[in-house]
């Protein structure tokens, strides 16, 4: 848990000329969407493999507490299936039916009945398949879906979750691991576009993170200001935080 408090002090800290109080005067209502976007983009670039290790999300320890504690387990979210597709055998669930708001994929399974054998567990066996793919994996005996040997495959399309029989057998419930969005931060002192009065919310990540928060915010506010000393600064820390 962060403080905002102290995320807003450090990013005033940071883009002012401490000798002259230069570029202090931002609204705090832009700080939070800064902040906020910053949240948003750090999750994005530890799930990403373009950095500096070139590696993403469970790569090695550090990389795996960073998200950890936004990680929603499989079986609190059963998302129930139907059949859209009888000719691919496709079913799907939307997953803006998922609570807390879904934002990536990690894993599923999937549970499915055949003849007198019911809430058979059906593994999803690989990360998501490409769309272009699924034709050639269901024509293909040694890889589409299965019953007995217990797999499938998934996609996800229009926001929906998709996961595939070879037609003898169906689904009931899916259940997903995923990437759930981070609380929002905001600080009290205005008001929302939709006329809601700001509150005080912390950001919910692990706390050796601030500074990795603080200094995307300050790039995106030091463009704005045209504060390019700054801007930089908050670049090479990007590079050395990670």
């Amino acid at each position: 848990m962060i403080s905002v408090y102290s995320l807003l002090y450090k990013i005033d800290l940071r883009l002012n000329k401490l000798a002259t109080n230069d570029h202090q005067a931002i609204p705090v209502e832009n700080k939070i969407v800064s902040l906020n976007s910053a949240q948003d983009k750090l999750i994005k670039l530890r799930l990403d493999e373009n950095n500096i290790y070139h590696q993403g999300l469970d790569a090695f320890k550090k990389r795996y507490e960073d998200l950890q504690h936004l990680i929603e387990p499989f079986h609190l979210h059963p998302l129930s299936l139907e059949l859209v597709d009888p000719q691919l055998n496709k079913w799907s669930a939307q997953l803006s039916n998922l609570i807390p708001l879904y934002m990536f994929y990690i894993d599923s399974y999937v549970l499915a009945n055949k003849g007198v054998c019911r809430d058979h567990t059906i593994y999803v066996n690989r990360d998501l398949t490409k769309h272009a793919d699924i034709t050639v994996l269901l024509a293909n005996n040694n890889v589409n879906p299965s019953f007995e040997y217990q797999e499938t495959f998934c996609t996800i399309s229009s926001d929906a979750y998709e996961a595939y029989t070879d037609g003898s057998f169906n689904f009931t419930n899916a259940y997903i691991s995923y990437l759930r969005y981070p609380v929002r931060i905001d600080a009290p002192g205005y008001i929302h576009g939709d006329g809601v009065t700001s509150t005080e919310v912390d950001c919910e990540l692990a706390a050796y993170l601030e500074d990795d928060i603080v200094d995307l915010a300050i790039q995106d506010l030091a463009m704005s200001t045209e504060n390019m000393a700054a801007s930089q600064a908050s670049q090479q820390r990007t590079q050395t935080n990670e």
